[in-house]
């Protein structure tokens, strides 16, 4: 990796970051990508688009990940909004799913290593006329996958086992998200939960849509190295001022819990 491009985020494309990322030099991507659910900062671009972007994406994780190493996704379904996907009768929804596998096997040539599910604490209904409407449950899920890029050998390289045997997880986790910084955040605990079972202290961790700068966070929560994307520059700048009010704590004195309450009051 090039001297200092570490600690780091860059306010640009992600792909401009991991086309100077040297092959096999990362050893985990911790992201959560944009939905393309109409977001503010999704609304000038069409879904083609976005289609090539993540697929450009996922084959640039697997080429800067070390042979082994793990990329870790944070994602949600769709609505069928205007039957944008498909032609539907009632309100419907499309399973992003078949997007990601497609993306991360198919193309990038990853192993899907596990699937898992985050349980949202503080989930909200942005359309509730569909449940009252309808039978529609809220989305109070989202989807947690790991890709892991095949290496020279079959060896797993699992950091924390116990910790990684849970299939459903954040039933526990406090934070709530950050929602008020950022529109599309997730917890603090999250990325903090993928660092702590697939990378070891010391560890550079590269987040791709690095938003309002939660994973650098736990980054420094858990005594890794940081290095981020962030092309919208409001968000980049938040980043920068919330990295900077934490990074000069001893995070040591605290308890996890501590800290993450510490954390997300920030």
């Amino acid at each position: 990796m090039e001297d200092k491009m570490e600690n780091l985020i860059y306010n640009e494309d992600c792909i401009k970051t991991l086309v100077r990322l040297p092959e096999n030099s990362v050893p985990l991507v911790v992201t959560s990508p944009p939905y393309f659910v109409n977001k503010e900062y999704e609304k000038e671009m069409l879904y083609d688009d976005y289609y090539t972007m993540m697929k450009a994406v996922f084959m640039e994780v697997e080429r800067v990940l070390v042979g082994g190493g793990y990329f870790v996704v944070n994602f949600g379904d769709f609505f069928n909004s205007g039957n944008r996907f498909y032609e539907a009768q009632v309100p419907s929804c499309y399973p992003a799913s078949l997007n990601y596998f497609h993306w991360g096997v198919d193309c990038a040539g990853m192993d899907l290593q596990a699937t898992r599910i985050w349980r949202k604490r503080f989930a909200k209904m942005g359309i509730p006329f569909v449940c009252n409407t309808h039978p529609r449950p809220v989305f109070d899920y989202e989807h947690i996958w790991t890709f892991r890029k095949k290496g020279i050998d079959k060896k797993e390289r699992v950091n924390d086992r116990k910790l990684s045997q849970r299939g459903v997880i954040g039933e526990d986790w406090k934070s709530d998200a950050g929602i008020d910084k950022h529109c599309a955040a997730f917890p603090v605990e999250l990325p903090v939960w993928a660092i702590d079972v697939y990378s070891k202290e010391g560890d550079t961790v590269y987040d791709p849509f690095m938003g309002s700068g939660t994973t650098a966070i736990a980054c420094i929560l858990t005594e890794r190295k940081y290095l981020g994307s962030e092309i919208n520059t409001d968000f980049y700048e938040l980043a920068i001022q919330r990295i900077q009010k934490f990074s000069g704590i001893n995070w040591k004195i605290f308890t996890r819990s501590k800290a993450v309450e510490a954390i997300d009051k920030g």
